[in-house]
């Protein structure tokens, strides 16, 4: 059916998507020439700065990873001089992350990055019908339901 020649070929090019995306989240991306992250701490600098006074869990669900793994990045920026823990204002027991100045210049890099791609984003989709974006997102929630169920299984 031509229909599934469709859909086979829309399944490799979100494989190509997705590889393309993996293989630009393993590498190293360079904020000054003495500041090598990988995309992953980054995105965890610019959830802290966007988040002010946020805290392991909130950060952990925030971005969809484990208390575990949230905590072991959060230990790893705060060694590496980028973000800071604190005792909480509100309560002496929990801690908040904060940024560092470094890392802050980061968060602050990052989102000039960050403008530059919507950028180009806004010009891919002013080439496609109003509504376009809405329903891509559709289609992402849509997505995302499916690889939820099928990784509990």
């Amino acid at each position: 059916m031509a229909g599934d020649d469709k859909l086979d070929e829309l399944c490799d090019l979100f494989n190509q998507i997705v590889n393309q995306y993996g293989k630009f989240e393993k590498e190293v991306h360079a904020f000054g020439a003495d500041i090598p992250l990988h995309l992953s701490d980054t995105h965890t600098i610019v959830a802290i700065g966007k988040h002010s006074n946020i805290n392991i869990v909130n950060l952990s669900r925030l971005q969809g990873i484990s208390r575990s793994a949230a905590s072991q990045m959060v230990s790893k920026l705060v060694k590496r001089g980028f973000v800071k823990k604190e005792i909480s204002p509100k309560t002496d027991n929990e801690i908040i992350l904060t940024l560092t100045e470094t890392g802050k210049n980061i968060y602050d890099t990052h989102e000039k990055q960050h403008q530059q791609l919507k950028a180009k984003l806004a010009e891919i989709f002013e080439k496609y019908p109003t509504g376009t974006l809405d329903t891509l997102m559709k289609i992402g929630t849509d997505l995302i339901s499916i690889w939820e169920t099928a990784s509990k299984q």
